[in-house]
């Protein structure tokens, strides 16, 4: 039989070593993964030779503004950088303006991301005041709820023990995970010094809110997923409690490979929330993601516009771009023998695409979706003036990576080739992508 395409002779990697190998694909899915000669002819072939022939990165947390903030990003600029970083798959979080807290506003979403995509764009929805309010049309468009105790989408909601098990309830109805962000911090006063704005969202208070949400959770059995996990001591709380489809967990890049103390401060290209930590938790959550009590990476792409993240420190934005990124810095790690390709694939592919029950996604085989990155390895510096986000300010500006994504394909079609985006707005990928419910 003819394909439509084959990568090939790319590095594919097999038990976890990179192999010579060929990926035939047909019909937006892997067709088959070939030795030599072996491969089938096809109409098209793309010359992978020397490069590295991965499964997209599937980022499950992501911020593609949009709507009435298309001054920070849109979905057609926050998917461009999604696939010139190699991520074929992003979830948006549902604290946009207005928030995704019912299906006009989900729906509007929806049919604004299918006309901008270029890669598969998924939603989860935030929660309303009263939970019966909660329309139940939008479960099926949705990967999970999201929930933001220190600062809630809807005014005056505090979240009591109460609040927390109606959330888990609503979740656990509808056999979706509840994802939260871990942070108890109440105060709304304006820091006034740096030391001020990291102790209102200090290690205390990401641990104290870990454990009223844990102990509800053992209590309720819904799934809960902890985003961006910054603190050691939170990592051991999880893998105290580590429950594998039950409990899950994520870290970024940032707070893997930064600490605070790099930083003057004295603008927020480095501000986020949470905040970037010591030295000792950086090292401890490397720890725990490699034990598997953190489950995957994914960035928190927050982008803001160049005023918000240059301005004073106190009164910047918090939030970082992060999809055009993590892939060189997740692979300079593997590069240079600090992370295997085993592990890679799980926080960057496998691992998400199994929280969030992605079909057909994830991993390089036969009968997945196309969804793969091809990556060169060199060296290049980082330059967010590069980016096709409209955020182009990044905490690591200047740093060198080892790899860097040259092709990216969504369901077979080539999206992104040595940097330039290869095809029009709204033709590839899913939106909502696919799931089993």
């Amino acid at each position: 039989m003819t394909v439509d395409l084959i990568l090939k002779n790319g590095l594919v990697i097999v038990e976890g070593k990179p192999v010579v190998r060929s990926v035939g694909i047909t019909s937006g899915k892997i067709e088959g993964i070939y030795i030599g000669g072996e491969a089938p002819p096809s109409e098209e072939t793309i010359d992978c030779e020397g490069k590295y022939i991965l499964p997209g990165v599937i980022d499950i947390h992501v911020h593609l503004r949009d709507m009435s903030r298309e001054d920070k990003e849109d979905f057609s600029t926050g998917t461009m950088a999604a696939a010139a970083g190699g991520v074929t798959t992003v979830l948006d979080m549902p604290n946009s303006n207005p928030p995704t807290l019912s299906w006009n506003a989900l729906k509007e979403k929806i049919t604004r991301a299918r006309e901008r995509r270029f890669v598969n764009i998924g939603f989860y929805a935030g929660i309303p005041k009263s939970i019966n309010d909660f329309d139940e049309k939008m479960v099926a468009h949705i990967h999970g709820f999201k929930v933001y105790p220190h600062s809630p989408l809807v005014k005056d909601i505090e979240f009591s023990s109460q609040r927390i098990r109606e959330c888990m309830k609503l979740a656990k109805t509808h056999n979706l995970p509840l994802l939260f962000h871990p942070d108890s911090s109440t105060s709304e006063e304006q820091p006034k010094t740096h030391d001020e704005f990291f102790e209102q969202h200090s290690c205390e208070h990401e641990v104290e809110a870990l454990q009223k949400f844990i102990a509800i959770q053992k209590e309720i059995e819904c799934r809960l997923h902890v985003c961006h996990v910054s603190c050691a001591d939170s990592a051991e709380l999880i893998a105290a409690n580590r429950a594998e489809r039950s409990l899950t967990a994520e870290v970024t890049p940032h707070h893997l490979l930064l600490q605070r103390n790099e930083f003057s401060h004295h603008n927020g290209i480095a501000k986020m929330l949470p905040p970037l930590r010591t030295k000792k938790d950086r090292e401890t959550l490397w720890l725990y993601l490699q034990r598997c009590a953190i489950d995957c990476v994914a960035t928190d792409h927050a982008p803001h516009t160049w005023g918000e993240k240059s301005a004073k420190f106190l009164y910047a934005q918090s939030g970082i771009p992060g999809l055009e990124t993590l892939v060189p810095l997740l692979l300079t790690e593997v590069f240079d023998g600090r992370l295997s390709w085993v592990e890679y694939l799980r926080y960057c592919a496998s691992g998400p695409a199994g929280i969030m029950n992605l079909r057909g996604k994830g991993v390089l085989t036969k009968g997945y979706d196309a969804d793969i990155v091809v990556v060169e390895k060199g060296e290049w510096k980082i330059e967010g003036s590069s980016f096709f986000s409209k955020s182009k300010l990044t905490p690591f500006e200047g740093r060198i990576v080892k790899a860097r994504p040259i092709h990216t394909l969504v369901r077979g079609v080539l999206v992104y080739s040595h940097g330039k985006i290869t095809i029009g707005s709204g033709y590839a990928g899913h939106v909502p992508v696919g799931s089993i419910i």
